[in-house]
């Protein structure tokens, strides 16, 4: 009876075992799994054609499912029309783009890579993860170093339900925290930080107010509820496209020409901008929130030259002005010495 029961045991661990090599898109050798769990081919191809049953009668994702032999490898595996795990080159890519992002904790960030690994063939994990650590080991995260999983999954479900919120936000630049009830609308990941979009609370203002998820101390989701026409409804695609630099503020609609030769950047850091050619050079309109675009267009050096609006044109010149004071202004300072222009 005993040896019933352990039998019995083997088989289903044996089963499972074989059942996740085939959903990981392993090539199963019947002498290699006979030798590895120490029974015949026979027992092998049993388990194998009650797989290949069980693969036939349910679906384990998009499309069909099938054990087949392939003469190449000498092994079986098993063909469907979805792949539902990653392969190497995806985890590659979100392995990478993880860590050059610098936007999570080395804690997190660790965890999660070692997740993602996890979802390719056993095989194919050790090269992957050999291919990282090293970027991994000199990983540097952002400066708060704060955890963000927790708080960014509480901040959607306030979103997702319409929960009103209560934040202690920490303010740019101090150590001053304010208190906030906000209307959640969604949530923006832009260049090292991730951002909540919200309406103040009876507040009538026009346009959404941003919040630096690090820099909120405590966020409470109330048990009262906003509500947001549809033709109003915040859409994260549309808002991403107008505050590609996370500042608030009306919607300024900006024209300029581009004098330089990677117009591509342009149209990628402005991917609602329409462009049109004047020359060697470019003429190219947007519309973006807030003021935030100006400190981008002044780090294209003399690339650019704004056109409209002409508050906007003047504002930028008077900026310029005030840079070149900076190099201009008769002395300089370096290592805590001030020269004089020209001497040495």
């Amino acid at each position: 009876m005993v040896q019933e029961s352990t039998y019995g045991l083997q088989k289903v661990m044996r089963l499972l075992q074989l059942f996740e090599r085939f959903l990981q898109g392993a090539c199963i050798s019947k002498r290699s799994a006979a030798e590895e769990f120490g029974v015949s081919e026979k027992t092998i191809q049993r388990d194998i054609e009650d797989l290949r049953i069980y693969f036939a009668d349910f679906s384990w994702g998009k499309g069909t499912d099938a054990i087949v032999y392939r003469p190449s490898d000498k092994g079986y595996l098993l063909e469907s029309e979805y792949i539902r795990w990653l392969t190497p080159q995806e985890v590659m890519v979100t392995a990478k783009i993880l860590l050059e992002s610098r936007a999570l904790p080395k804690a997190e960030l660790d965890l999660l890579l070692d997740k993602l690994a996890d979802q390719c063939a056993r095989h194919d994990r050790k090269p992957i993860l050999d291919a990282i650590n090293n970027e991994r080991f000199l990983y540097q995260p952002v400066r708060h170093n704060k955890p963000v999983f927790r708080l960014l999954w509480d901040v959607n479900q306030a979103v997702r339900e319409r929960r009103i919120l209560e934040l202690d936000y920490e303010k740019a630049g101090t150590p001053d925290v304010v208190f906030r009830t906000v209307e959640p609308l969604g949530i923006i990941f832009s260049e090292f930080y991730f951002y909540l979009i919200a309406h103040l609370h009876k507040e009538n203002k026009e346009y959404p107010a941003i919040y630096r998820i690090d820099r909120i101390r405590s966020c409470r989701a109330t048990d009262r509820r906003f509500t947001v026409r549809e033709q109003d409804r915040f859409q994260e695609g549309q808002y991403r496209q107008k505050i590609q630099f996370m500042q608030s503020g009306e919607l300024l609609h900006v024209v300029f020409r581009f004098k330089g030769t990677a117009i591509e950047a342009v149209a990628d850091r402005l991917p609602n901008a329409r462009i049109t050619a004047e020359g060697e050079h470019y003429i190219v309109e947007t519309e973006v929130f807030g003021r935030g675009i100006k400190m981008w267009l002044l780090s294209q050096a003399q690339y650019v030259e704004v056109l409209q609006p002409a508050h906007f044109r003047e504002e930028m010149s008077k900026t310029i002005e005030e840079m070149r004071k900076n190099y201009w202004s008769g002395t300089f300072a370096t290592h805590g010495q001030e020269l004089s222009n020209g001497m040495c």
